[in-house]
């Protein structure tokens, strides 16, 4: 994922007043657990590219973002914290960044911040790629490093099986390097 850092997004200079604040793929709220305060209609957005920063819910999944940061960029959200609005946010993060950088955000496709539920039949299943995905955001419970190792369930997410591969990869490079920090 190399090439988030080559997006060409707002200096710091700008203060979070410019266009392109920040990157982020959309808010995609499916609601195949039928969630009350989840809106009824999802926006659809394509593999390749986000759909504009306003369309749909026009707000940011808050579970992948491209930053540079900068103080007056968080001083805008400081300043809108201690506003009455967001005690009526439904998405915290996601709703907050959505109301200060309306349409001033970059969106990115799916692939960059690939919900575990886009890939569940009558979700999203017809626009998921396993091998296009760069980065699975592991939304809703279970969550693979919950689970236990030593039982298998048939329903099991794939994409747990994937994370947990990754990791037992991951331990044992960290172990031949002499590292054992419990993670």
């Amino acid at each position: 994922m190399d090439e988030l850092m080559d997006i060409p997004l707002d200096a710091a200079e700008l203060k979070g007043a410019g266009p392109r604040v920040f990157a982020a793929s959309p808010a995609c709220v499916c609601n195949p657990l039928k969630k009350r305060h989840y809106p009824k209609d999802c926006p659809e957005f394509a593999q390749t590219a986000g759909p504009s920063a306003g369309a749909g819910l026009g707000m940011p999944n808050g579970g992948l973002q491209v930053v540079i940061p900068s103080q007056g960029t968080y001083d805008k959200i400081l300043e809108h914290l201690s506003s009455s609005a967001t005690s009526e946010y439904d998405f915290a993060d996601q709703s907050l960044l959505g109301d200060v950088f309306n349409s001033r955000w970059v969106p990115l496709p799916y692939t960059y911040n690939a919900l575990k539920t886009l890939r569940w039949k009558g979700v999203h299943d017809a626009i998921w790629r396993d091998e296009n995905v760069k980065n699975v955001h592991y939304i809703l419970s279970p969550k693979p490093w919950d689970e236990k190792t030593d039982v298998q369930d048939q329903h099991q997410d794939p994409s747990h099986a994937w994370w947990k591969s990754l990791n037992e990869e991951r331990l044992a490079e960290e172990q031949q390097r002499g590292i054992s920090d419990g993670f």
